[in-house]
């Protein structure tokens, strides 16, 4: 079909793969996906076949922070915690992983970071953020939150990164949260820290979506369990958009005129903001969406389509 249209240009999500069958012989030469990751994408294909391609890193960032944010609220609940006491580290360090580090530092927690390929760029971090071993991170967290990228074959493979050994290091309540791709965690071996080491979890992403695990799902310390939703808000679905469609206009000498809106958001961090997110994306139904569902074809995306509209809450200004 793709062949036979003529196109030049293919707008895309995640849920389209992108390989070089399909690019093979088009006149296709430009690709966007309006997602931070591209896993979806076979990149190399892309050169081989001179395609110019283009994504959308930190348009969903926000959405994220809000996730870990409520994430984090409701853990301290159940577990009697006093956020601005305890240390986070942060597995991956790009846009969102940047975000949540500013929202945790203005809550009074610790940060540490773990990006090995970050670090040994010499990139500067954050004033306040430590780089830190991911074996030291884990076993000196309080909670971890988890935004790289799924890799294979390279030096900094994520697949399975997560393993037994990890969890292993990490302390009694621990919280972990999952908001990066399925894969990096491994899902069996998280179950039996969770039985064995009363380790806590919230969870966005799965392994082999849109099936999931229903004993992660519906475990007793589960804090929350989505259908891979954490940036997934009208906004943000609208900033992917504007920024892939801005790369092509450069591309093709056009100008560009955004979709987006400049809504007012709180930069504050308190219970009033708290309240606000729970009410506008998380309530207790949408918190625990997958738990006590059946594996049945088509919830997985009912869950996507249920978060679609909502709308955010905090402002970028937390970015710094």
């Amino acid at each position: 079909m793709l062949l036979e249209s003529g196109a030049r240009a293919l707008f895309i999500r995640s849920v389209t793969k992108i390989d070089h069958a399909l690019v093979e012989g088009t006149q296709v030469r430009f690709i966007g996906t309006s997602t931070a990751g591209y896993e979806h994408v076979d990149l190399h294909a892309l050169r081989m076949s001179e395609i110019f391609f283009a994504h959308a890193p930190g348009s969903n960032a926000m959405p994220v922070v809000e996730y870990v944010l409520i994430a984090l609220h409701e853990w301290s609940i159940k577990c009697d915690k006093k956020l601005s006491d305890l240390t986070i580290g942060i597995i991956g360090f790009g846009e969102i992983g940047k975000r949540v580090a500013m929202m945790c530092l203005s809550l009074g927690m610790k940060v540490l970071a773990s990006d090995p390929p970050l670090e040994t760029s010499g990139k500067p971090i954050i004033k306040g953020v430590q780089w830190t071993g991911l074996k030291e991170l884990c076993s000196k967290s309080d909670c971890i939150s988890i935004h790289a990228s799924l890799t294979f074959n390279n030096a900094y493979s994520s697949h399975n990164l997560i393993d037994a050994n990890l969890l292993q290091l990490m302390n009694k309540d621990t919280l972990l949260i999952q908001a990066s791709r399925g894969g990096i965690v491994n899902e069996h071996a998280l179950l039996t820290s969770m039985n064995d080491r009363n380790l806590y979890a919230a969870i966005d992403v799965w392994e082999h979506e849109p099936s999931w695990n229903t004993e992660l799902a519906n475990h007793s310390n589960t804090i929350m369990a989505t259908p891979h939703i954490a940036g997934y808000t009208a906004a943000a679905r609208k900033r992917g958009i504007d920024m892939i469609v801005e790369a092509y206009c450069k591309q093709i000498g056009k100008p560009f005129i955004t979709l987006c809106t400049e809504q007012e958001g709180m930069s504050f961090l308190n219970e009033s903001a708290v309240q606000t997110i729970i009410q506008r994306r998380f309530s207790e139904g949408k918190m625990l969406w997958l738990q006590t569902k059946n594996q049945e074809a088509g919830i997985f995306d009912a869950g996507r389509k249920a978060f679609m509209h909502d709308q955010e809450t905090l402002s970028d200004i937390i970015s710094g």
